[in-house]
């Protein structure tokens, strides 16, 4: 029968691939750590590892095994917590899916309070494209998310946290002469784009259909982490939230301006139906709502309006 601890010390040697080394992190034996690898892979039958001269890797069957060990581990934590909870002291892990630009605003004061609040808690931030935020979930790789303009899917609970307003990006040297840009002001900028799949710049392109404009794209990006830096370099404009470029608004490296319209996005907070939240992830999504709220209050988040 498969054992938690082989799957922990499967997860283990993938992640540092190479088994020497995840013996001693693990202040195991090498010899019986190959060999509770062994049994796992004779009880499924498959091979799980391939080994070669720098090290070793997750087979096609492993790299299968990895997702759902994860998955599995994570439940099993969190039942514990729940089952062992109690009023004076919270522990575990936490893992969070946030869309790269929200992650640059709210992770440093959330890590920061959670620090000080909740000190045997260890959080995971996973910054990751928005269409990739909802699979997360479901699959049961983090334990919530924060996702934009989610649709309605059977099997996960959605509650709406805020509404961003959306700002055209551009580089300092580059203003308007009204207080709202419009479409057919948009045209003649070169821009970088999210890449699709991905919300906003699927409302992005319903902008310019509905005017019966193009617009110029220069290029296209996953993340906002690659996207301000564009902007910032002058190479191109871009539509972002204000959380996605605080830091550089604030230097005077890039301008925002509102767009005629007002394009907004909803958040909202995602969790499987049929997870099992612990106390940990409980509290942690308190203290993330509060953290919020903090942000829009101190005026630190601009063109956030929140939902509670």
């Amino acid at each position: 029968m498969m054992k938690l601890r082989q799957l922990q010390y499967f997860l283990r040697v993938v992640e540092m691939q190479n088994i020497t080394r995840a013996a001693e992190s693990l202040h195991v034996a090498q010899p019986a750590l190959s060999q509770q690898i062994n049994l796992l892979e004779d009880e499924l039958g498959v091979k799980l590892l391939a080994r070669g001269s720098k090290g070793v890797s997750a087979t096609p069957e492993g790299q299968l095994l990895y997702r759902h060990a994860q998955t599995i581990l994570r439940q099993v934590e969190n039942t514990k917590s729940l089952l062992t909870k109690t009023t004076s002291q919270v522990s575990g892990s936490v893992s969070i899916g946030l869309p790269s630009s929200t992650a640059r605003l709210i992770c440093l004061p959330l890590l920061t309070t959670a620090k000080k609040v909740f000190p045997s808690v260890v959080i995971e931030v996973v910054d990751t494209p928005s269409a990739d935020l909802t699979k997360l979930v479901m699959q049961g790789r983090v334990d919530f998310a924060i996702s934009p303009d989610q649709q309605i899917i059977k099997g996960m609970l959605r509650e709406s946290l805020f509404t961003e307003d959306l700002y055209l990006l551009t580089h300092n040297s580059i203003n308007f002469n009204r207080a709202r840009v419009s479409v057919q002001q948009m045209c003649d900028l070169p821009f970088v784009l999210p890449s699709p799949p991905n919300q906003l710049r699927a409302m992005f392109d319903q902008m310019f259909h509905a005017e019966r404009k193009t617009y110029n794209l220069f290029a296209e990006a996953s993340t906002s982490a690659i996207l301000v830096p564009f902007v910032s370099s002058g190479l191109g404009a871009t539509i972002l939230p204000y959380s996605a470029a605080k830091p550089e608004l604030a230097a005077g490296q890039i301008n925002s301006h509102r767009i005629v319209n007002n394009p907004q996005r909803e958040m909202m907070l995602c969790i499987s139906e049929t997870a099992v939240t612990s106390h940990a992830v409980e509290k942690v999504i308190e203290l993330l709502r509060e953290v919020i709220k903090d942000l829009v209050v101190t005026k630190q988040w601009q063109g956030c309006k929140l939902h509670y």
